[in-house]
C-alpha cells in the first residue's frame, strides 16, 4: 500500500458493475506519432513489400485475437475486430500509403500519414461513437508500426500481476487481453457506455469506471485503488477506513451472492402473496444463460442496437434472426422481449450517421430513426417476427412520443407480416407490441398508447432525463439526476394506471429497477414486471420478498406525498430499517 501519496476520490460514468481493491497499473495509451523519414525512389519496392507484410501479419495477430474473445464470450462479441481487419485490407487505405511511399516516404511515416487523416475525420465530429473509434485506429497504427520496426507489441497480456488498469483509453483489443485474474478492473478518463471497451468489460464481468477525465496523469503505478464499478466511484490511495468498509461490502456481496443463489429457482413474491416478475436486460446472447443462473424470469429488455454497434456493416436478416431465435430457445418459454434498434442519442452507428446536432438527445435517435430508414427498420422486423415463431418473443418500441408514431410503426408491422406470409415463412401472428413510455408527452397519452398495445415498459434512464431536463452525461448537473424525484414518482404513478385501466402490464428496464430502494418503491406504485442487470435479480428478489404489497404501496403513497427526493430517501430508509431488510 502507498500512504505518501494523496488520496484521491473521482466520479465516472458505472461501466460495468461490480468493485475491485487493488494496485494501480497505468497504461500508456497516448497517441503514437510516428517521425517522418525520406527514402530514396529505388527503395519504394522494397517499403511496399515491408508494408503488406506488415499489414498481413497484424491481420493475423487480430485474427488469432479474435478466435481467443470468441471462446470466452461468444462470436457475437469477438465481431468488434472485423472493422480491424477490413481496415487493414481497405485497398483505398493501401493505394494512399503506396502513393506517400512512391513520394519518397518510408512505409511506417506513409501509413502514420494515411491513418492521421481518418483520425482527423473523427476528431472533428461531434459524435461521440465516433470519436471513441479514435482509440482503435490508434491501436491498428501501433500494432503496425511495431511489425515494421521489428519491435513486440505491448499488451495487457503481459501483466503476470493482479492490477486496475488506469488509462486514457482502451481498445478492444485491449480489453480482449484483460485476463480476469489479473486484471481486476479498470479505468477510463474518457469513454461512454457505447464504446467497445465497455461492451466487453461488461461481458467479461470486469468492474469499470469511464470518463474519469485525469486519471491517467493523476494515478501513479503501484497506487492502491478502490474501484466501484456500481455507483461509477474511483478511490485513490484511500484511508484504512474507506478500505476496510469496501472490503466488508466485496465480502458482504459475496456472501449475499451465494445465499441468495438458493432463491434462484424462487419467484419474487411478497409476503402476503403478491408476484412481481424478474427480468434481465441483455446486449448479446450470450447473456441469456447468464440470466437463467441468476433466476431470471425471462428477458425484459434485449437491446438490438448493438447488433448494429458492433461491426461497420449492417446486419443481415438472417444474422439478427439466429441471434433472437438462439436467446428465445434459451429462455423458453420464458418471454423474451427484444427492443427495436435504439440509435442515436449517444449511440451512433455509421448505418445512420447524424449530420451534428446541438441537442442529439431530442433529434434524431430511437424510433424516429427506424420510421425515416424503413427499409432497414423492415429487415429487424422479419428478423424479430420470424423469432417469434418460437412462441414466447415480444416487440417493443423506443421513445414513442405520439399516437401518430405509433400508428406507422403497427402499420409497419402488418405490412412485413403479410410479406412474410407471400414468402412462406412462420411468425406468430399474435406477437405481443410494446412501447417504451421514456418521454412525459407519452405519460399523458398512456391511456390512448394503451389501447392498441400488449404492454408497456417505462425506460427510466430517459423518462427521468426529459422530466428534470438533465443530461446524465454531464458532470455538471449530474448530481440533478434524480430518480426519486416525487415528479419522476408522479409519472411512473400516472403511468402505471393508465396501463392498469386498459389491463395491460407495465414493466421497469431502466436502471431503477435494479436498485433495491427503487424496486421497493416501483412495486408499491403497482409496476408487474422489473428488469435489470442479471446478476442484480438475486439482490431485488430478496428485497421483494421480505415485505408485503400492503408495505409497499403504504411506502409509495408516503413518496408521493413527498416535495423533495430528499424526503423520499428518508421514507424509504426509516421504512427499511423498520423491517429489518
Amino acid at each position: 500500500m502507498n500512504n505518501k501519496r494523496e488520496s484521491r476520490e473521482y466520479s465516472g460514468i458505472p461501466g460495468s458493475p461490480g468493485i475491485a481493491i487493488g494496485q494501480a497499473y497505468v497504461y500508456d495509451s497516448e497517441t503514437l506519432w510516428v517521425e517522418e523519414r525520406n527514402i530514396s525512389p529505388e527503395m519504394a519496392e522494397t517499403e511496399k513489400i515491408r508494408l503488406r507484410d506488415a499489414l498481413t501479419r497484424v491481420a493475423e495477430d487480430i485474427r488469432e485475437l479474435r478466435q481467443k474473445l470468441e471462446a470466452k464470450v461468444g462470436k457475437e462479441s469477438a465481431s468488434i475486430f472485423d472493422p480491424y481487419i477490413m481496415l487493414l485490407e481497405d485497398p483505398h487505405l493501401i493505394a494512399e500509403t503506396d502513393r506517400l511511399v512512391e513520394g519518397g516516404k518510408s512505409a511506417e511515416y506513409a501509413f502514420f500519414r494515411t491513418t492521421r487523416k481518418i483520425v482527423k475525420a473523427y476528431k472533428r465530429t461531434e459524435d461521440e461513437y465516433m470519436r471513441e473509434r479514435i482509440g482503435d485506429i490508434n491501436d491498428l497504427l501501433r500494432r503496425v508500426y511495431t511489425k515494421l520496426l521489428g519491435k513486440e507489441h505491448i499488451t495487457l497480456a503481459g501483466i503476470e500481476q493482479p492490477v486496475i488498469v488506469i488509462a486514457q483509453n482502451l481498445t478492444p483489443s485491449d480489453t480482449a487481453n484483460m485476463h480476469s485474474g489479473r486484471i481486476k478492473a479498470f479505468v477510463t478518463d474518457f469513454g461512454g457506455k457505447t464504446s467497445h471497451a465497455t461492451i466487453l468489460a461488461r461481458a467479461l464481468k470486469i468492474p469499470a469506471v469511464l470518463g474519469v477525465k485525469t486519471a491517467s496523469q493523476e494515478v501513479a503505478s503501484g497506487d492502491t485503488v478502490i474501484v466501484d464499478g456500481n455507483r461509477g466511484r474511483v478511490f485513490i490511495n484511500p484511508d484504512q477506513g474507506t478500505i476496510e468498509r469496501y472490503i466488508g461490502e466485496q465480502e458482504q456481496l459475496e456472501k449475499n451472492r451465494r445465499s441468495l443463489m438458493k432463491l434462484k429457482d424462487t419467484p419474487a413474491v411478497t409476503t402476503d402473496g403478491k408476484h412481481v416478475k424478474l427480468l434481465a436486460n441483455i446486449e448479446f446472447p450470450e447473456e441469456a444463460e447468464a440470466s437463467l443462473q441468476n433466476g431470471a424470469e425471462g428477458i425484459g429488455l434485449y437491446r438490438s442496437e448493438f447488433h448494429y454497434l458492433m461491426q461497420d456493416r449492417l446486419p443481415s436478416e438472417e444474422e439478427m434472426y439466429t441471434a433472437y431465435r438462439e436467446v428465445a430457445d434459451i429462455m423458453h418459454p420464458r418471454p423474451v422481449v427484444v427492443r427495436t434498434f435504439d440509435l442515436g442519442g449517444d449511440k451512433v452507428s455509421y448505418i445512420a450517421p447524424p449530420e451534428p446536432e446541438a441537442n442529439p438527445y431530442l433529434g434524431w435517435r430511437a424510433i424516429r430513426v427506424s420510421l425515416a430508414l424503413r427499409d432497414l427498420f423492415k429487415i429487424q422486423l422479419r428478423a424479430i417476427l420470424r423469432a417469434s415463431q418460437a412462441g414466447n418473443v415480444g416487440v417493443m418500441f423506443p421513445m414513442i412520443s405520439s399516437l401518430e408514431e405509433l400508428n406507422e410503426t403497427l402499420q409497419m408491422i402488418d405490412e412485413v407480416k403479410r410479406e412474410l406470409e407471400n414468402d412462406r415463412l412462420p411468425f406468430n401472428p399474435e406477437l405481443p407490441v410494446g412501447v417504451m413510455i421514456e418521454v412525459p408527452a407519452a405519460v399523458m397519452i398512456a391511456d390512448k398508447l394503451g389501447e392498441k398495445v400488449n404492454f408497456f415498459s417505462i425506460g427510466t434512464n430517459d423518462l427521468i432525463q426529459y422530466s428534470v431536463a438533465v443530461d446524465r452525461a454531464n458532470d455538471k448537473i449530474a448530481s440533478l439526476f434524480e430518480p426519486l424525484h416525487p415528479g419522476v414518482l408522479r409519472l411512473i404513478g400516472m403511468t402505471v394506471e393508465a396501463a392498469h385501466r386498459q389491463g395491460i402490464p407495465v414493466a421497469v428496464c431502466g436502471e431503477m429497477g435494479g436498485d433495491p430502494v427503487s424496486a421497493l418503491l416501483l412495486a408499491g406504485l403497482g409496476v408487474d414486471e422489473l428488469s435489470m442487470t442479471p446478476s442484480f435479480i438475486p439482490f431485488i428478489k430478496r428485497f421483494i420478498r421480505s415485505v408485503s404489497m400492503e408495505q409497499a404501496r403504504e411506502i409509495a403513497s408516503r413518496a408521493l406525498e413527498c416535495g423533495t427526493a430528499f424526503e423520499v430517501k428518508e421514507i424509504i430508509r426509516n421504512e427499511i430499517q423498520e423491517l429489518n431488510i
